[in-house]
């Protein structure tokens, strides 16, 4: 069994492992590696700092997915968040990422998050309709944005906003 939890500094090891592992699928990420240990160290720790969610789930003290929210920095972009996540391989299809989504989300509501963003590769439908039913809509398309193993992938734009009443006053598109 697994549990869901906020990341902290002992588990950057593992969440590094983790990453690189989903990574070297060349299937999901935009690389085909982790960063390196230092720039994964300095990411963790900023998402501590600041109050960005970042949760893993870990069993047997293993990190075995990882999800985090990562607000924008722009002056008028500061409502907006980029969702970022992963499951290791011989956990997928088990509930971990719905689980880390639910966690991850709450966290990112209570912090203010408007808006949350995130791109996914055209080729997973089973990440994009987990999306659609925790409420991210596709917004756009990045025609043939990926060349996996030399074969062209659309990358599929959706993003999730809380609802109208909890935005504040003002026009409306």
């Amino acid at each position: 069994m697994y549990r869901v939890r906020a990341i902290t500094e002992a588990d950057i090891p593992g969440f590094w492992d983790a990453l690189d592992a989903v990574a070297r699928e060349s299937a999901f990420l935009r690389s085909n590696q982790a960063p390196p240990v230092e720039a994964v160290t300095k990411f963790v720790l900023s998402n501590i700092e600041t109050g960005n969610p970042q949760m893993v789930a870990v069993t047997d003290d293993r990190v075995v997915g990882w999800c985090d929210i990562v607000r924008a920095t722009g002056a008028h972009e500061r409502h907006v968040g980029e969702l970022g996540m992963g499951v290791v391989p011989e956990w997928r299809a088990r509930g971990v990422g719905k689980a880390l989504l639910t966690e991850t989300i709450a966290a990112a509501d209570r912090r203010d998050f408007l808006r949350i963003e995130l791109s996914v590769h055209s080729d997973n439908p089973k990440a994009t309709a987990l999306y659609r039913k925790f409420g991210f809509l596709e917004e756009g398309r990045k025609v043939r944005a990926r060349l996996k193993s030399g074969v062209p992938v659309d990358v599929i734009l959706m993003a999730r906003l809380v609802p109208d009443e909890l935005w504040p006053p003002g026009p409306r598109p």
